[in-house]
């Protein structure tokens, strides 16, 4: 046996104690839903409190992306580090960011200043997220590997069903900037249970991990299988959606077009996301069984449907209704991550999920400022309105259309999962 695979052997060893630990993923998962409490409480508000500054809806969606922007320029590095470092120290790290970047827009005396704040919480962000599905893809072994994304897919979710009622109630009772320093103490107290995370090792050879050149081959390694492009390229679809249409033309279009509160905007969020909890941690179980790509599938193909139904909202029960069907059909994709961790090398998981994040996250940037720049130019202007006008069809047309596209593209890419359970049974 070679020195590299022997050290290789050694590390899978000291990792596997920790495969299938729900102690552990539970952890992991808490953090992840606090921060996504935090974030979500902020999201009903966000354009709305960018909108206060006098800007465009497209400078609005750049507010949004431009957290986006640092988190896709980062992961990659991010993920180089926790191959090199104490993936619990760059988690850490990112935790403090993000909890100086929330008092910072909190405190914002004007657009630029926001926009910066933005970018910080996307580096904090870029280093936790990357970090914590390393973390996860190593402790999740390949039969369970869809349950235990979903269980930390399902706490992620958590956060985002509570976030937008209480961000919403936070602001109606003090202001618009109270929910931002909500969100930098509960990352702060998340601090806490990260501390209480095992030690893992890195996968491969860590020492060689921040070479360039070692760096491109593995790169290229990874980008050589096609269906790992595919996939990413589908959960980058995703990713546009939630931030383009969820996060940005929705609270939007409730504001302007149908003049709901901050209250009722976290409402239908929160509504959204508890039906995507109802789907999405189900159907982890359920691809390990029957495969990846049916239910991502399915998921793309019904959600541009949905996407359509959204704008013939007529007041908060309607557009409840159609974010409650929106949240339902978005879980039915299951954790992507476990797909992309499928098509992975299983000593590059640290490259494979910098790629991953670096190229879906790339949609988080995309989908508010393509979005947000479509409902400019097809707003309806309303005589005496602060904002830019009603938000149109258009943008949302645009976003199914995207979706189906994702959709085609994907029946090209493999499912191992499904290809492993035929074989089971042959």
């Amino acid at each position: 046996m070679s020195e590299e695979n022997q050290e290789l052997g050694e590390e899978n060893s000291l990792n596997s104690k920790y495969e299938g630990s729900v102690i552990t993923v539970l952890n992991l998962s808490l953090v992840t839903f606090l921060i996504l409490l935090g974030l979500s409480m902020v999201s009903p508000i966000l354009p709305t409190y960018a909108e206060s500054f006098q800007v465009s809806y497209t400078l609005v969606g750049f507010v949004v992306s431009s957290f986006a922007v640092t988190r896709m320029v980062l992961d990659m590095p991010a993920g180089l580090l926790s191959r090199r470092f104490d993936k619990k120290k760059i988690m850490i790290s990112g935790l403090v960011l993000l909890s100086v970047s929330s008092v910072l827009a909190g405190l914002a005396p004007n657009y630029i200043t926001l926009v910066i704040a933005r970018m910080i919480e996307g580096a904090g962000s870029a280093l936790y997220v990357t970090t914590a599905t390393v973390f996860l893809a190593q402790i999740s072994g390949e039969e369970k590997r869809g349950q235990w994304m979903s269980l930390y897919m399902g706490m992620l979710l958590l956060g985002a069903i509570f976030g937008p009622t209480f961000g919403g109630i936070i602001a109606d009772i003090y202001d618009i900037r109270a929910p931002f320093f909500a969100y930098a103490i509960i990352t702060g107290v998340a601090v806490l249970p990260t501390l209480a995370l095992p030690k893992l090792t890195n996968s491969g050879n860590g020492s060689l991990a921040l070479e360039p050149r070692e760096i491109l081959r593995d790169m290229r390694q990874v980008l050589s299988n096609p269906s790992f492009l595919l996939v990413t390229f589908a959960v980058f679809t995703m990713f546009l959606l939630r931030t383009g249409v969820r996060s940005t033309l929705v609270p939007l279009f409730a504001a302007n077009n149908l003049g709901m509160d901050s209250i009722s905007i976290g409402l239908v969020l929160t509504i959204g996301g508890i039906t995507t909890a109802l789907t999405i941690t189900p159907m982890g179980s359920i691809s390990d069984r029957i495969g990846r790509k049916i239910p991502l599938a399915l998921c793309l193909v019904l959600t541009a449907v949905i996407t359509l139904l959204i704008p013939f909202s007529t007041d908060l029960f309607t557009l409840s209704i159609a974010i409650a069907i929106y949240g339902a059909v978005i879980g039915l994709s299951g954790p992507s991550a476990a797909y992309v961790t499928d098509l992975s090398p299983q000593d590059k998981l640290e490259i494979s999920m910098g790629l991953y994040r670096t190229i879906s996250d790339s949609g988080f940037v995309v989908g508010p400022l393509l979005l947000g720049f479509l409902a400019d130019i097809t707003a309806t202007p309303v005589a005496g309105a602060t904002h830019s006008g009603l938000i149109g069809m258009f943008p949302f047309v645009v976003a199914s259309i995207i979706l189906i596209v994702a959709f085609f593209v994907l029946l090209r890419a493999d499912d191992p999962v499904k290809d492993r359970v035929q074989n089971e049974y042959t």
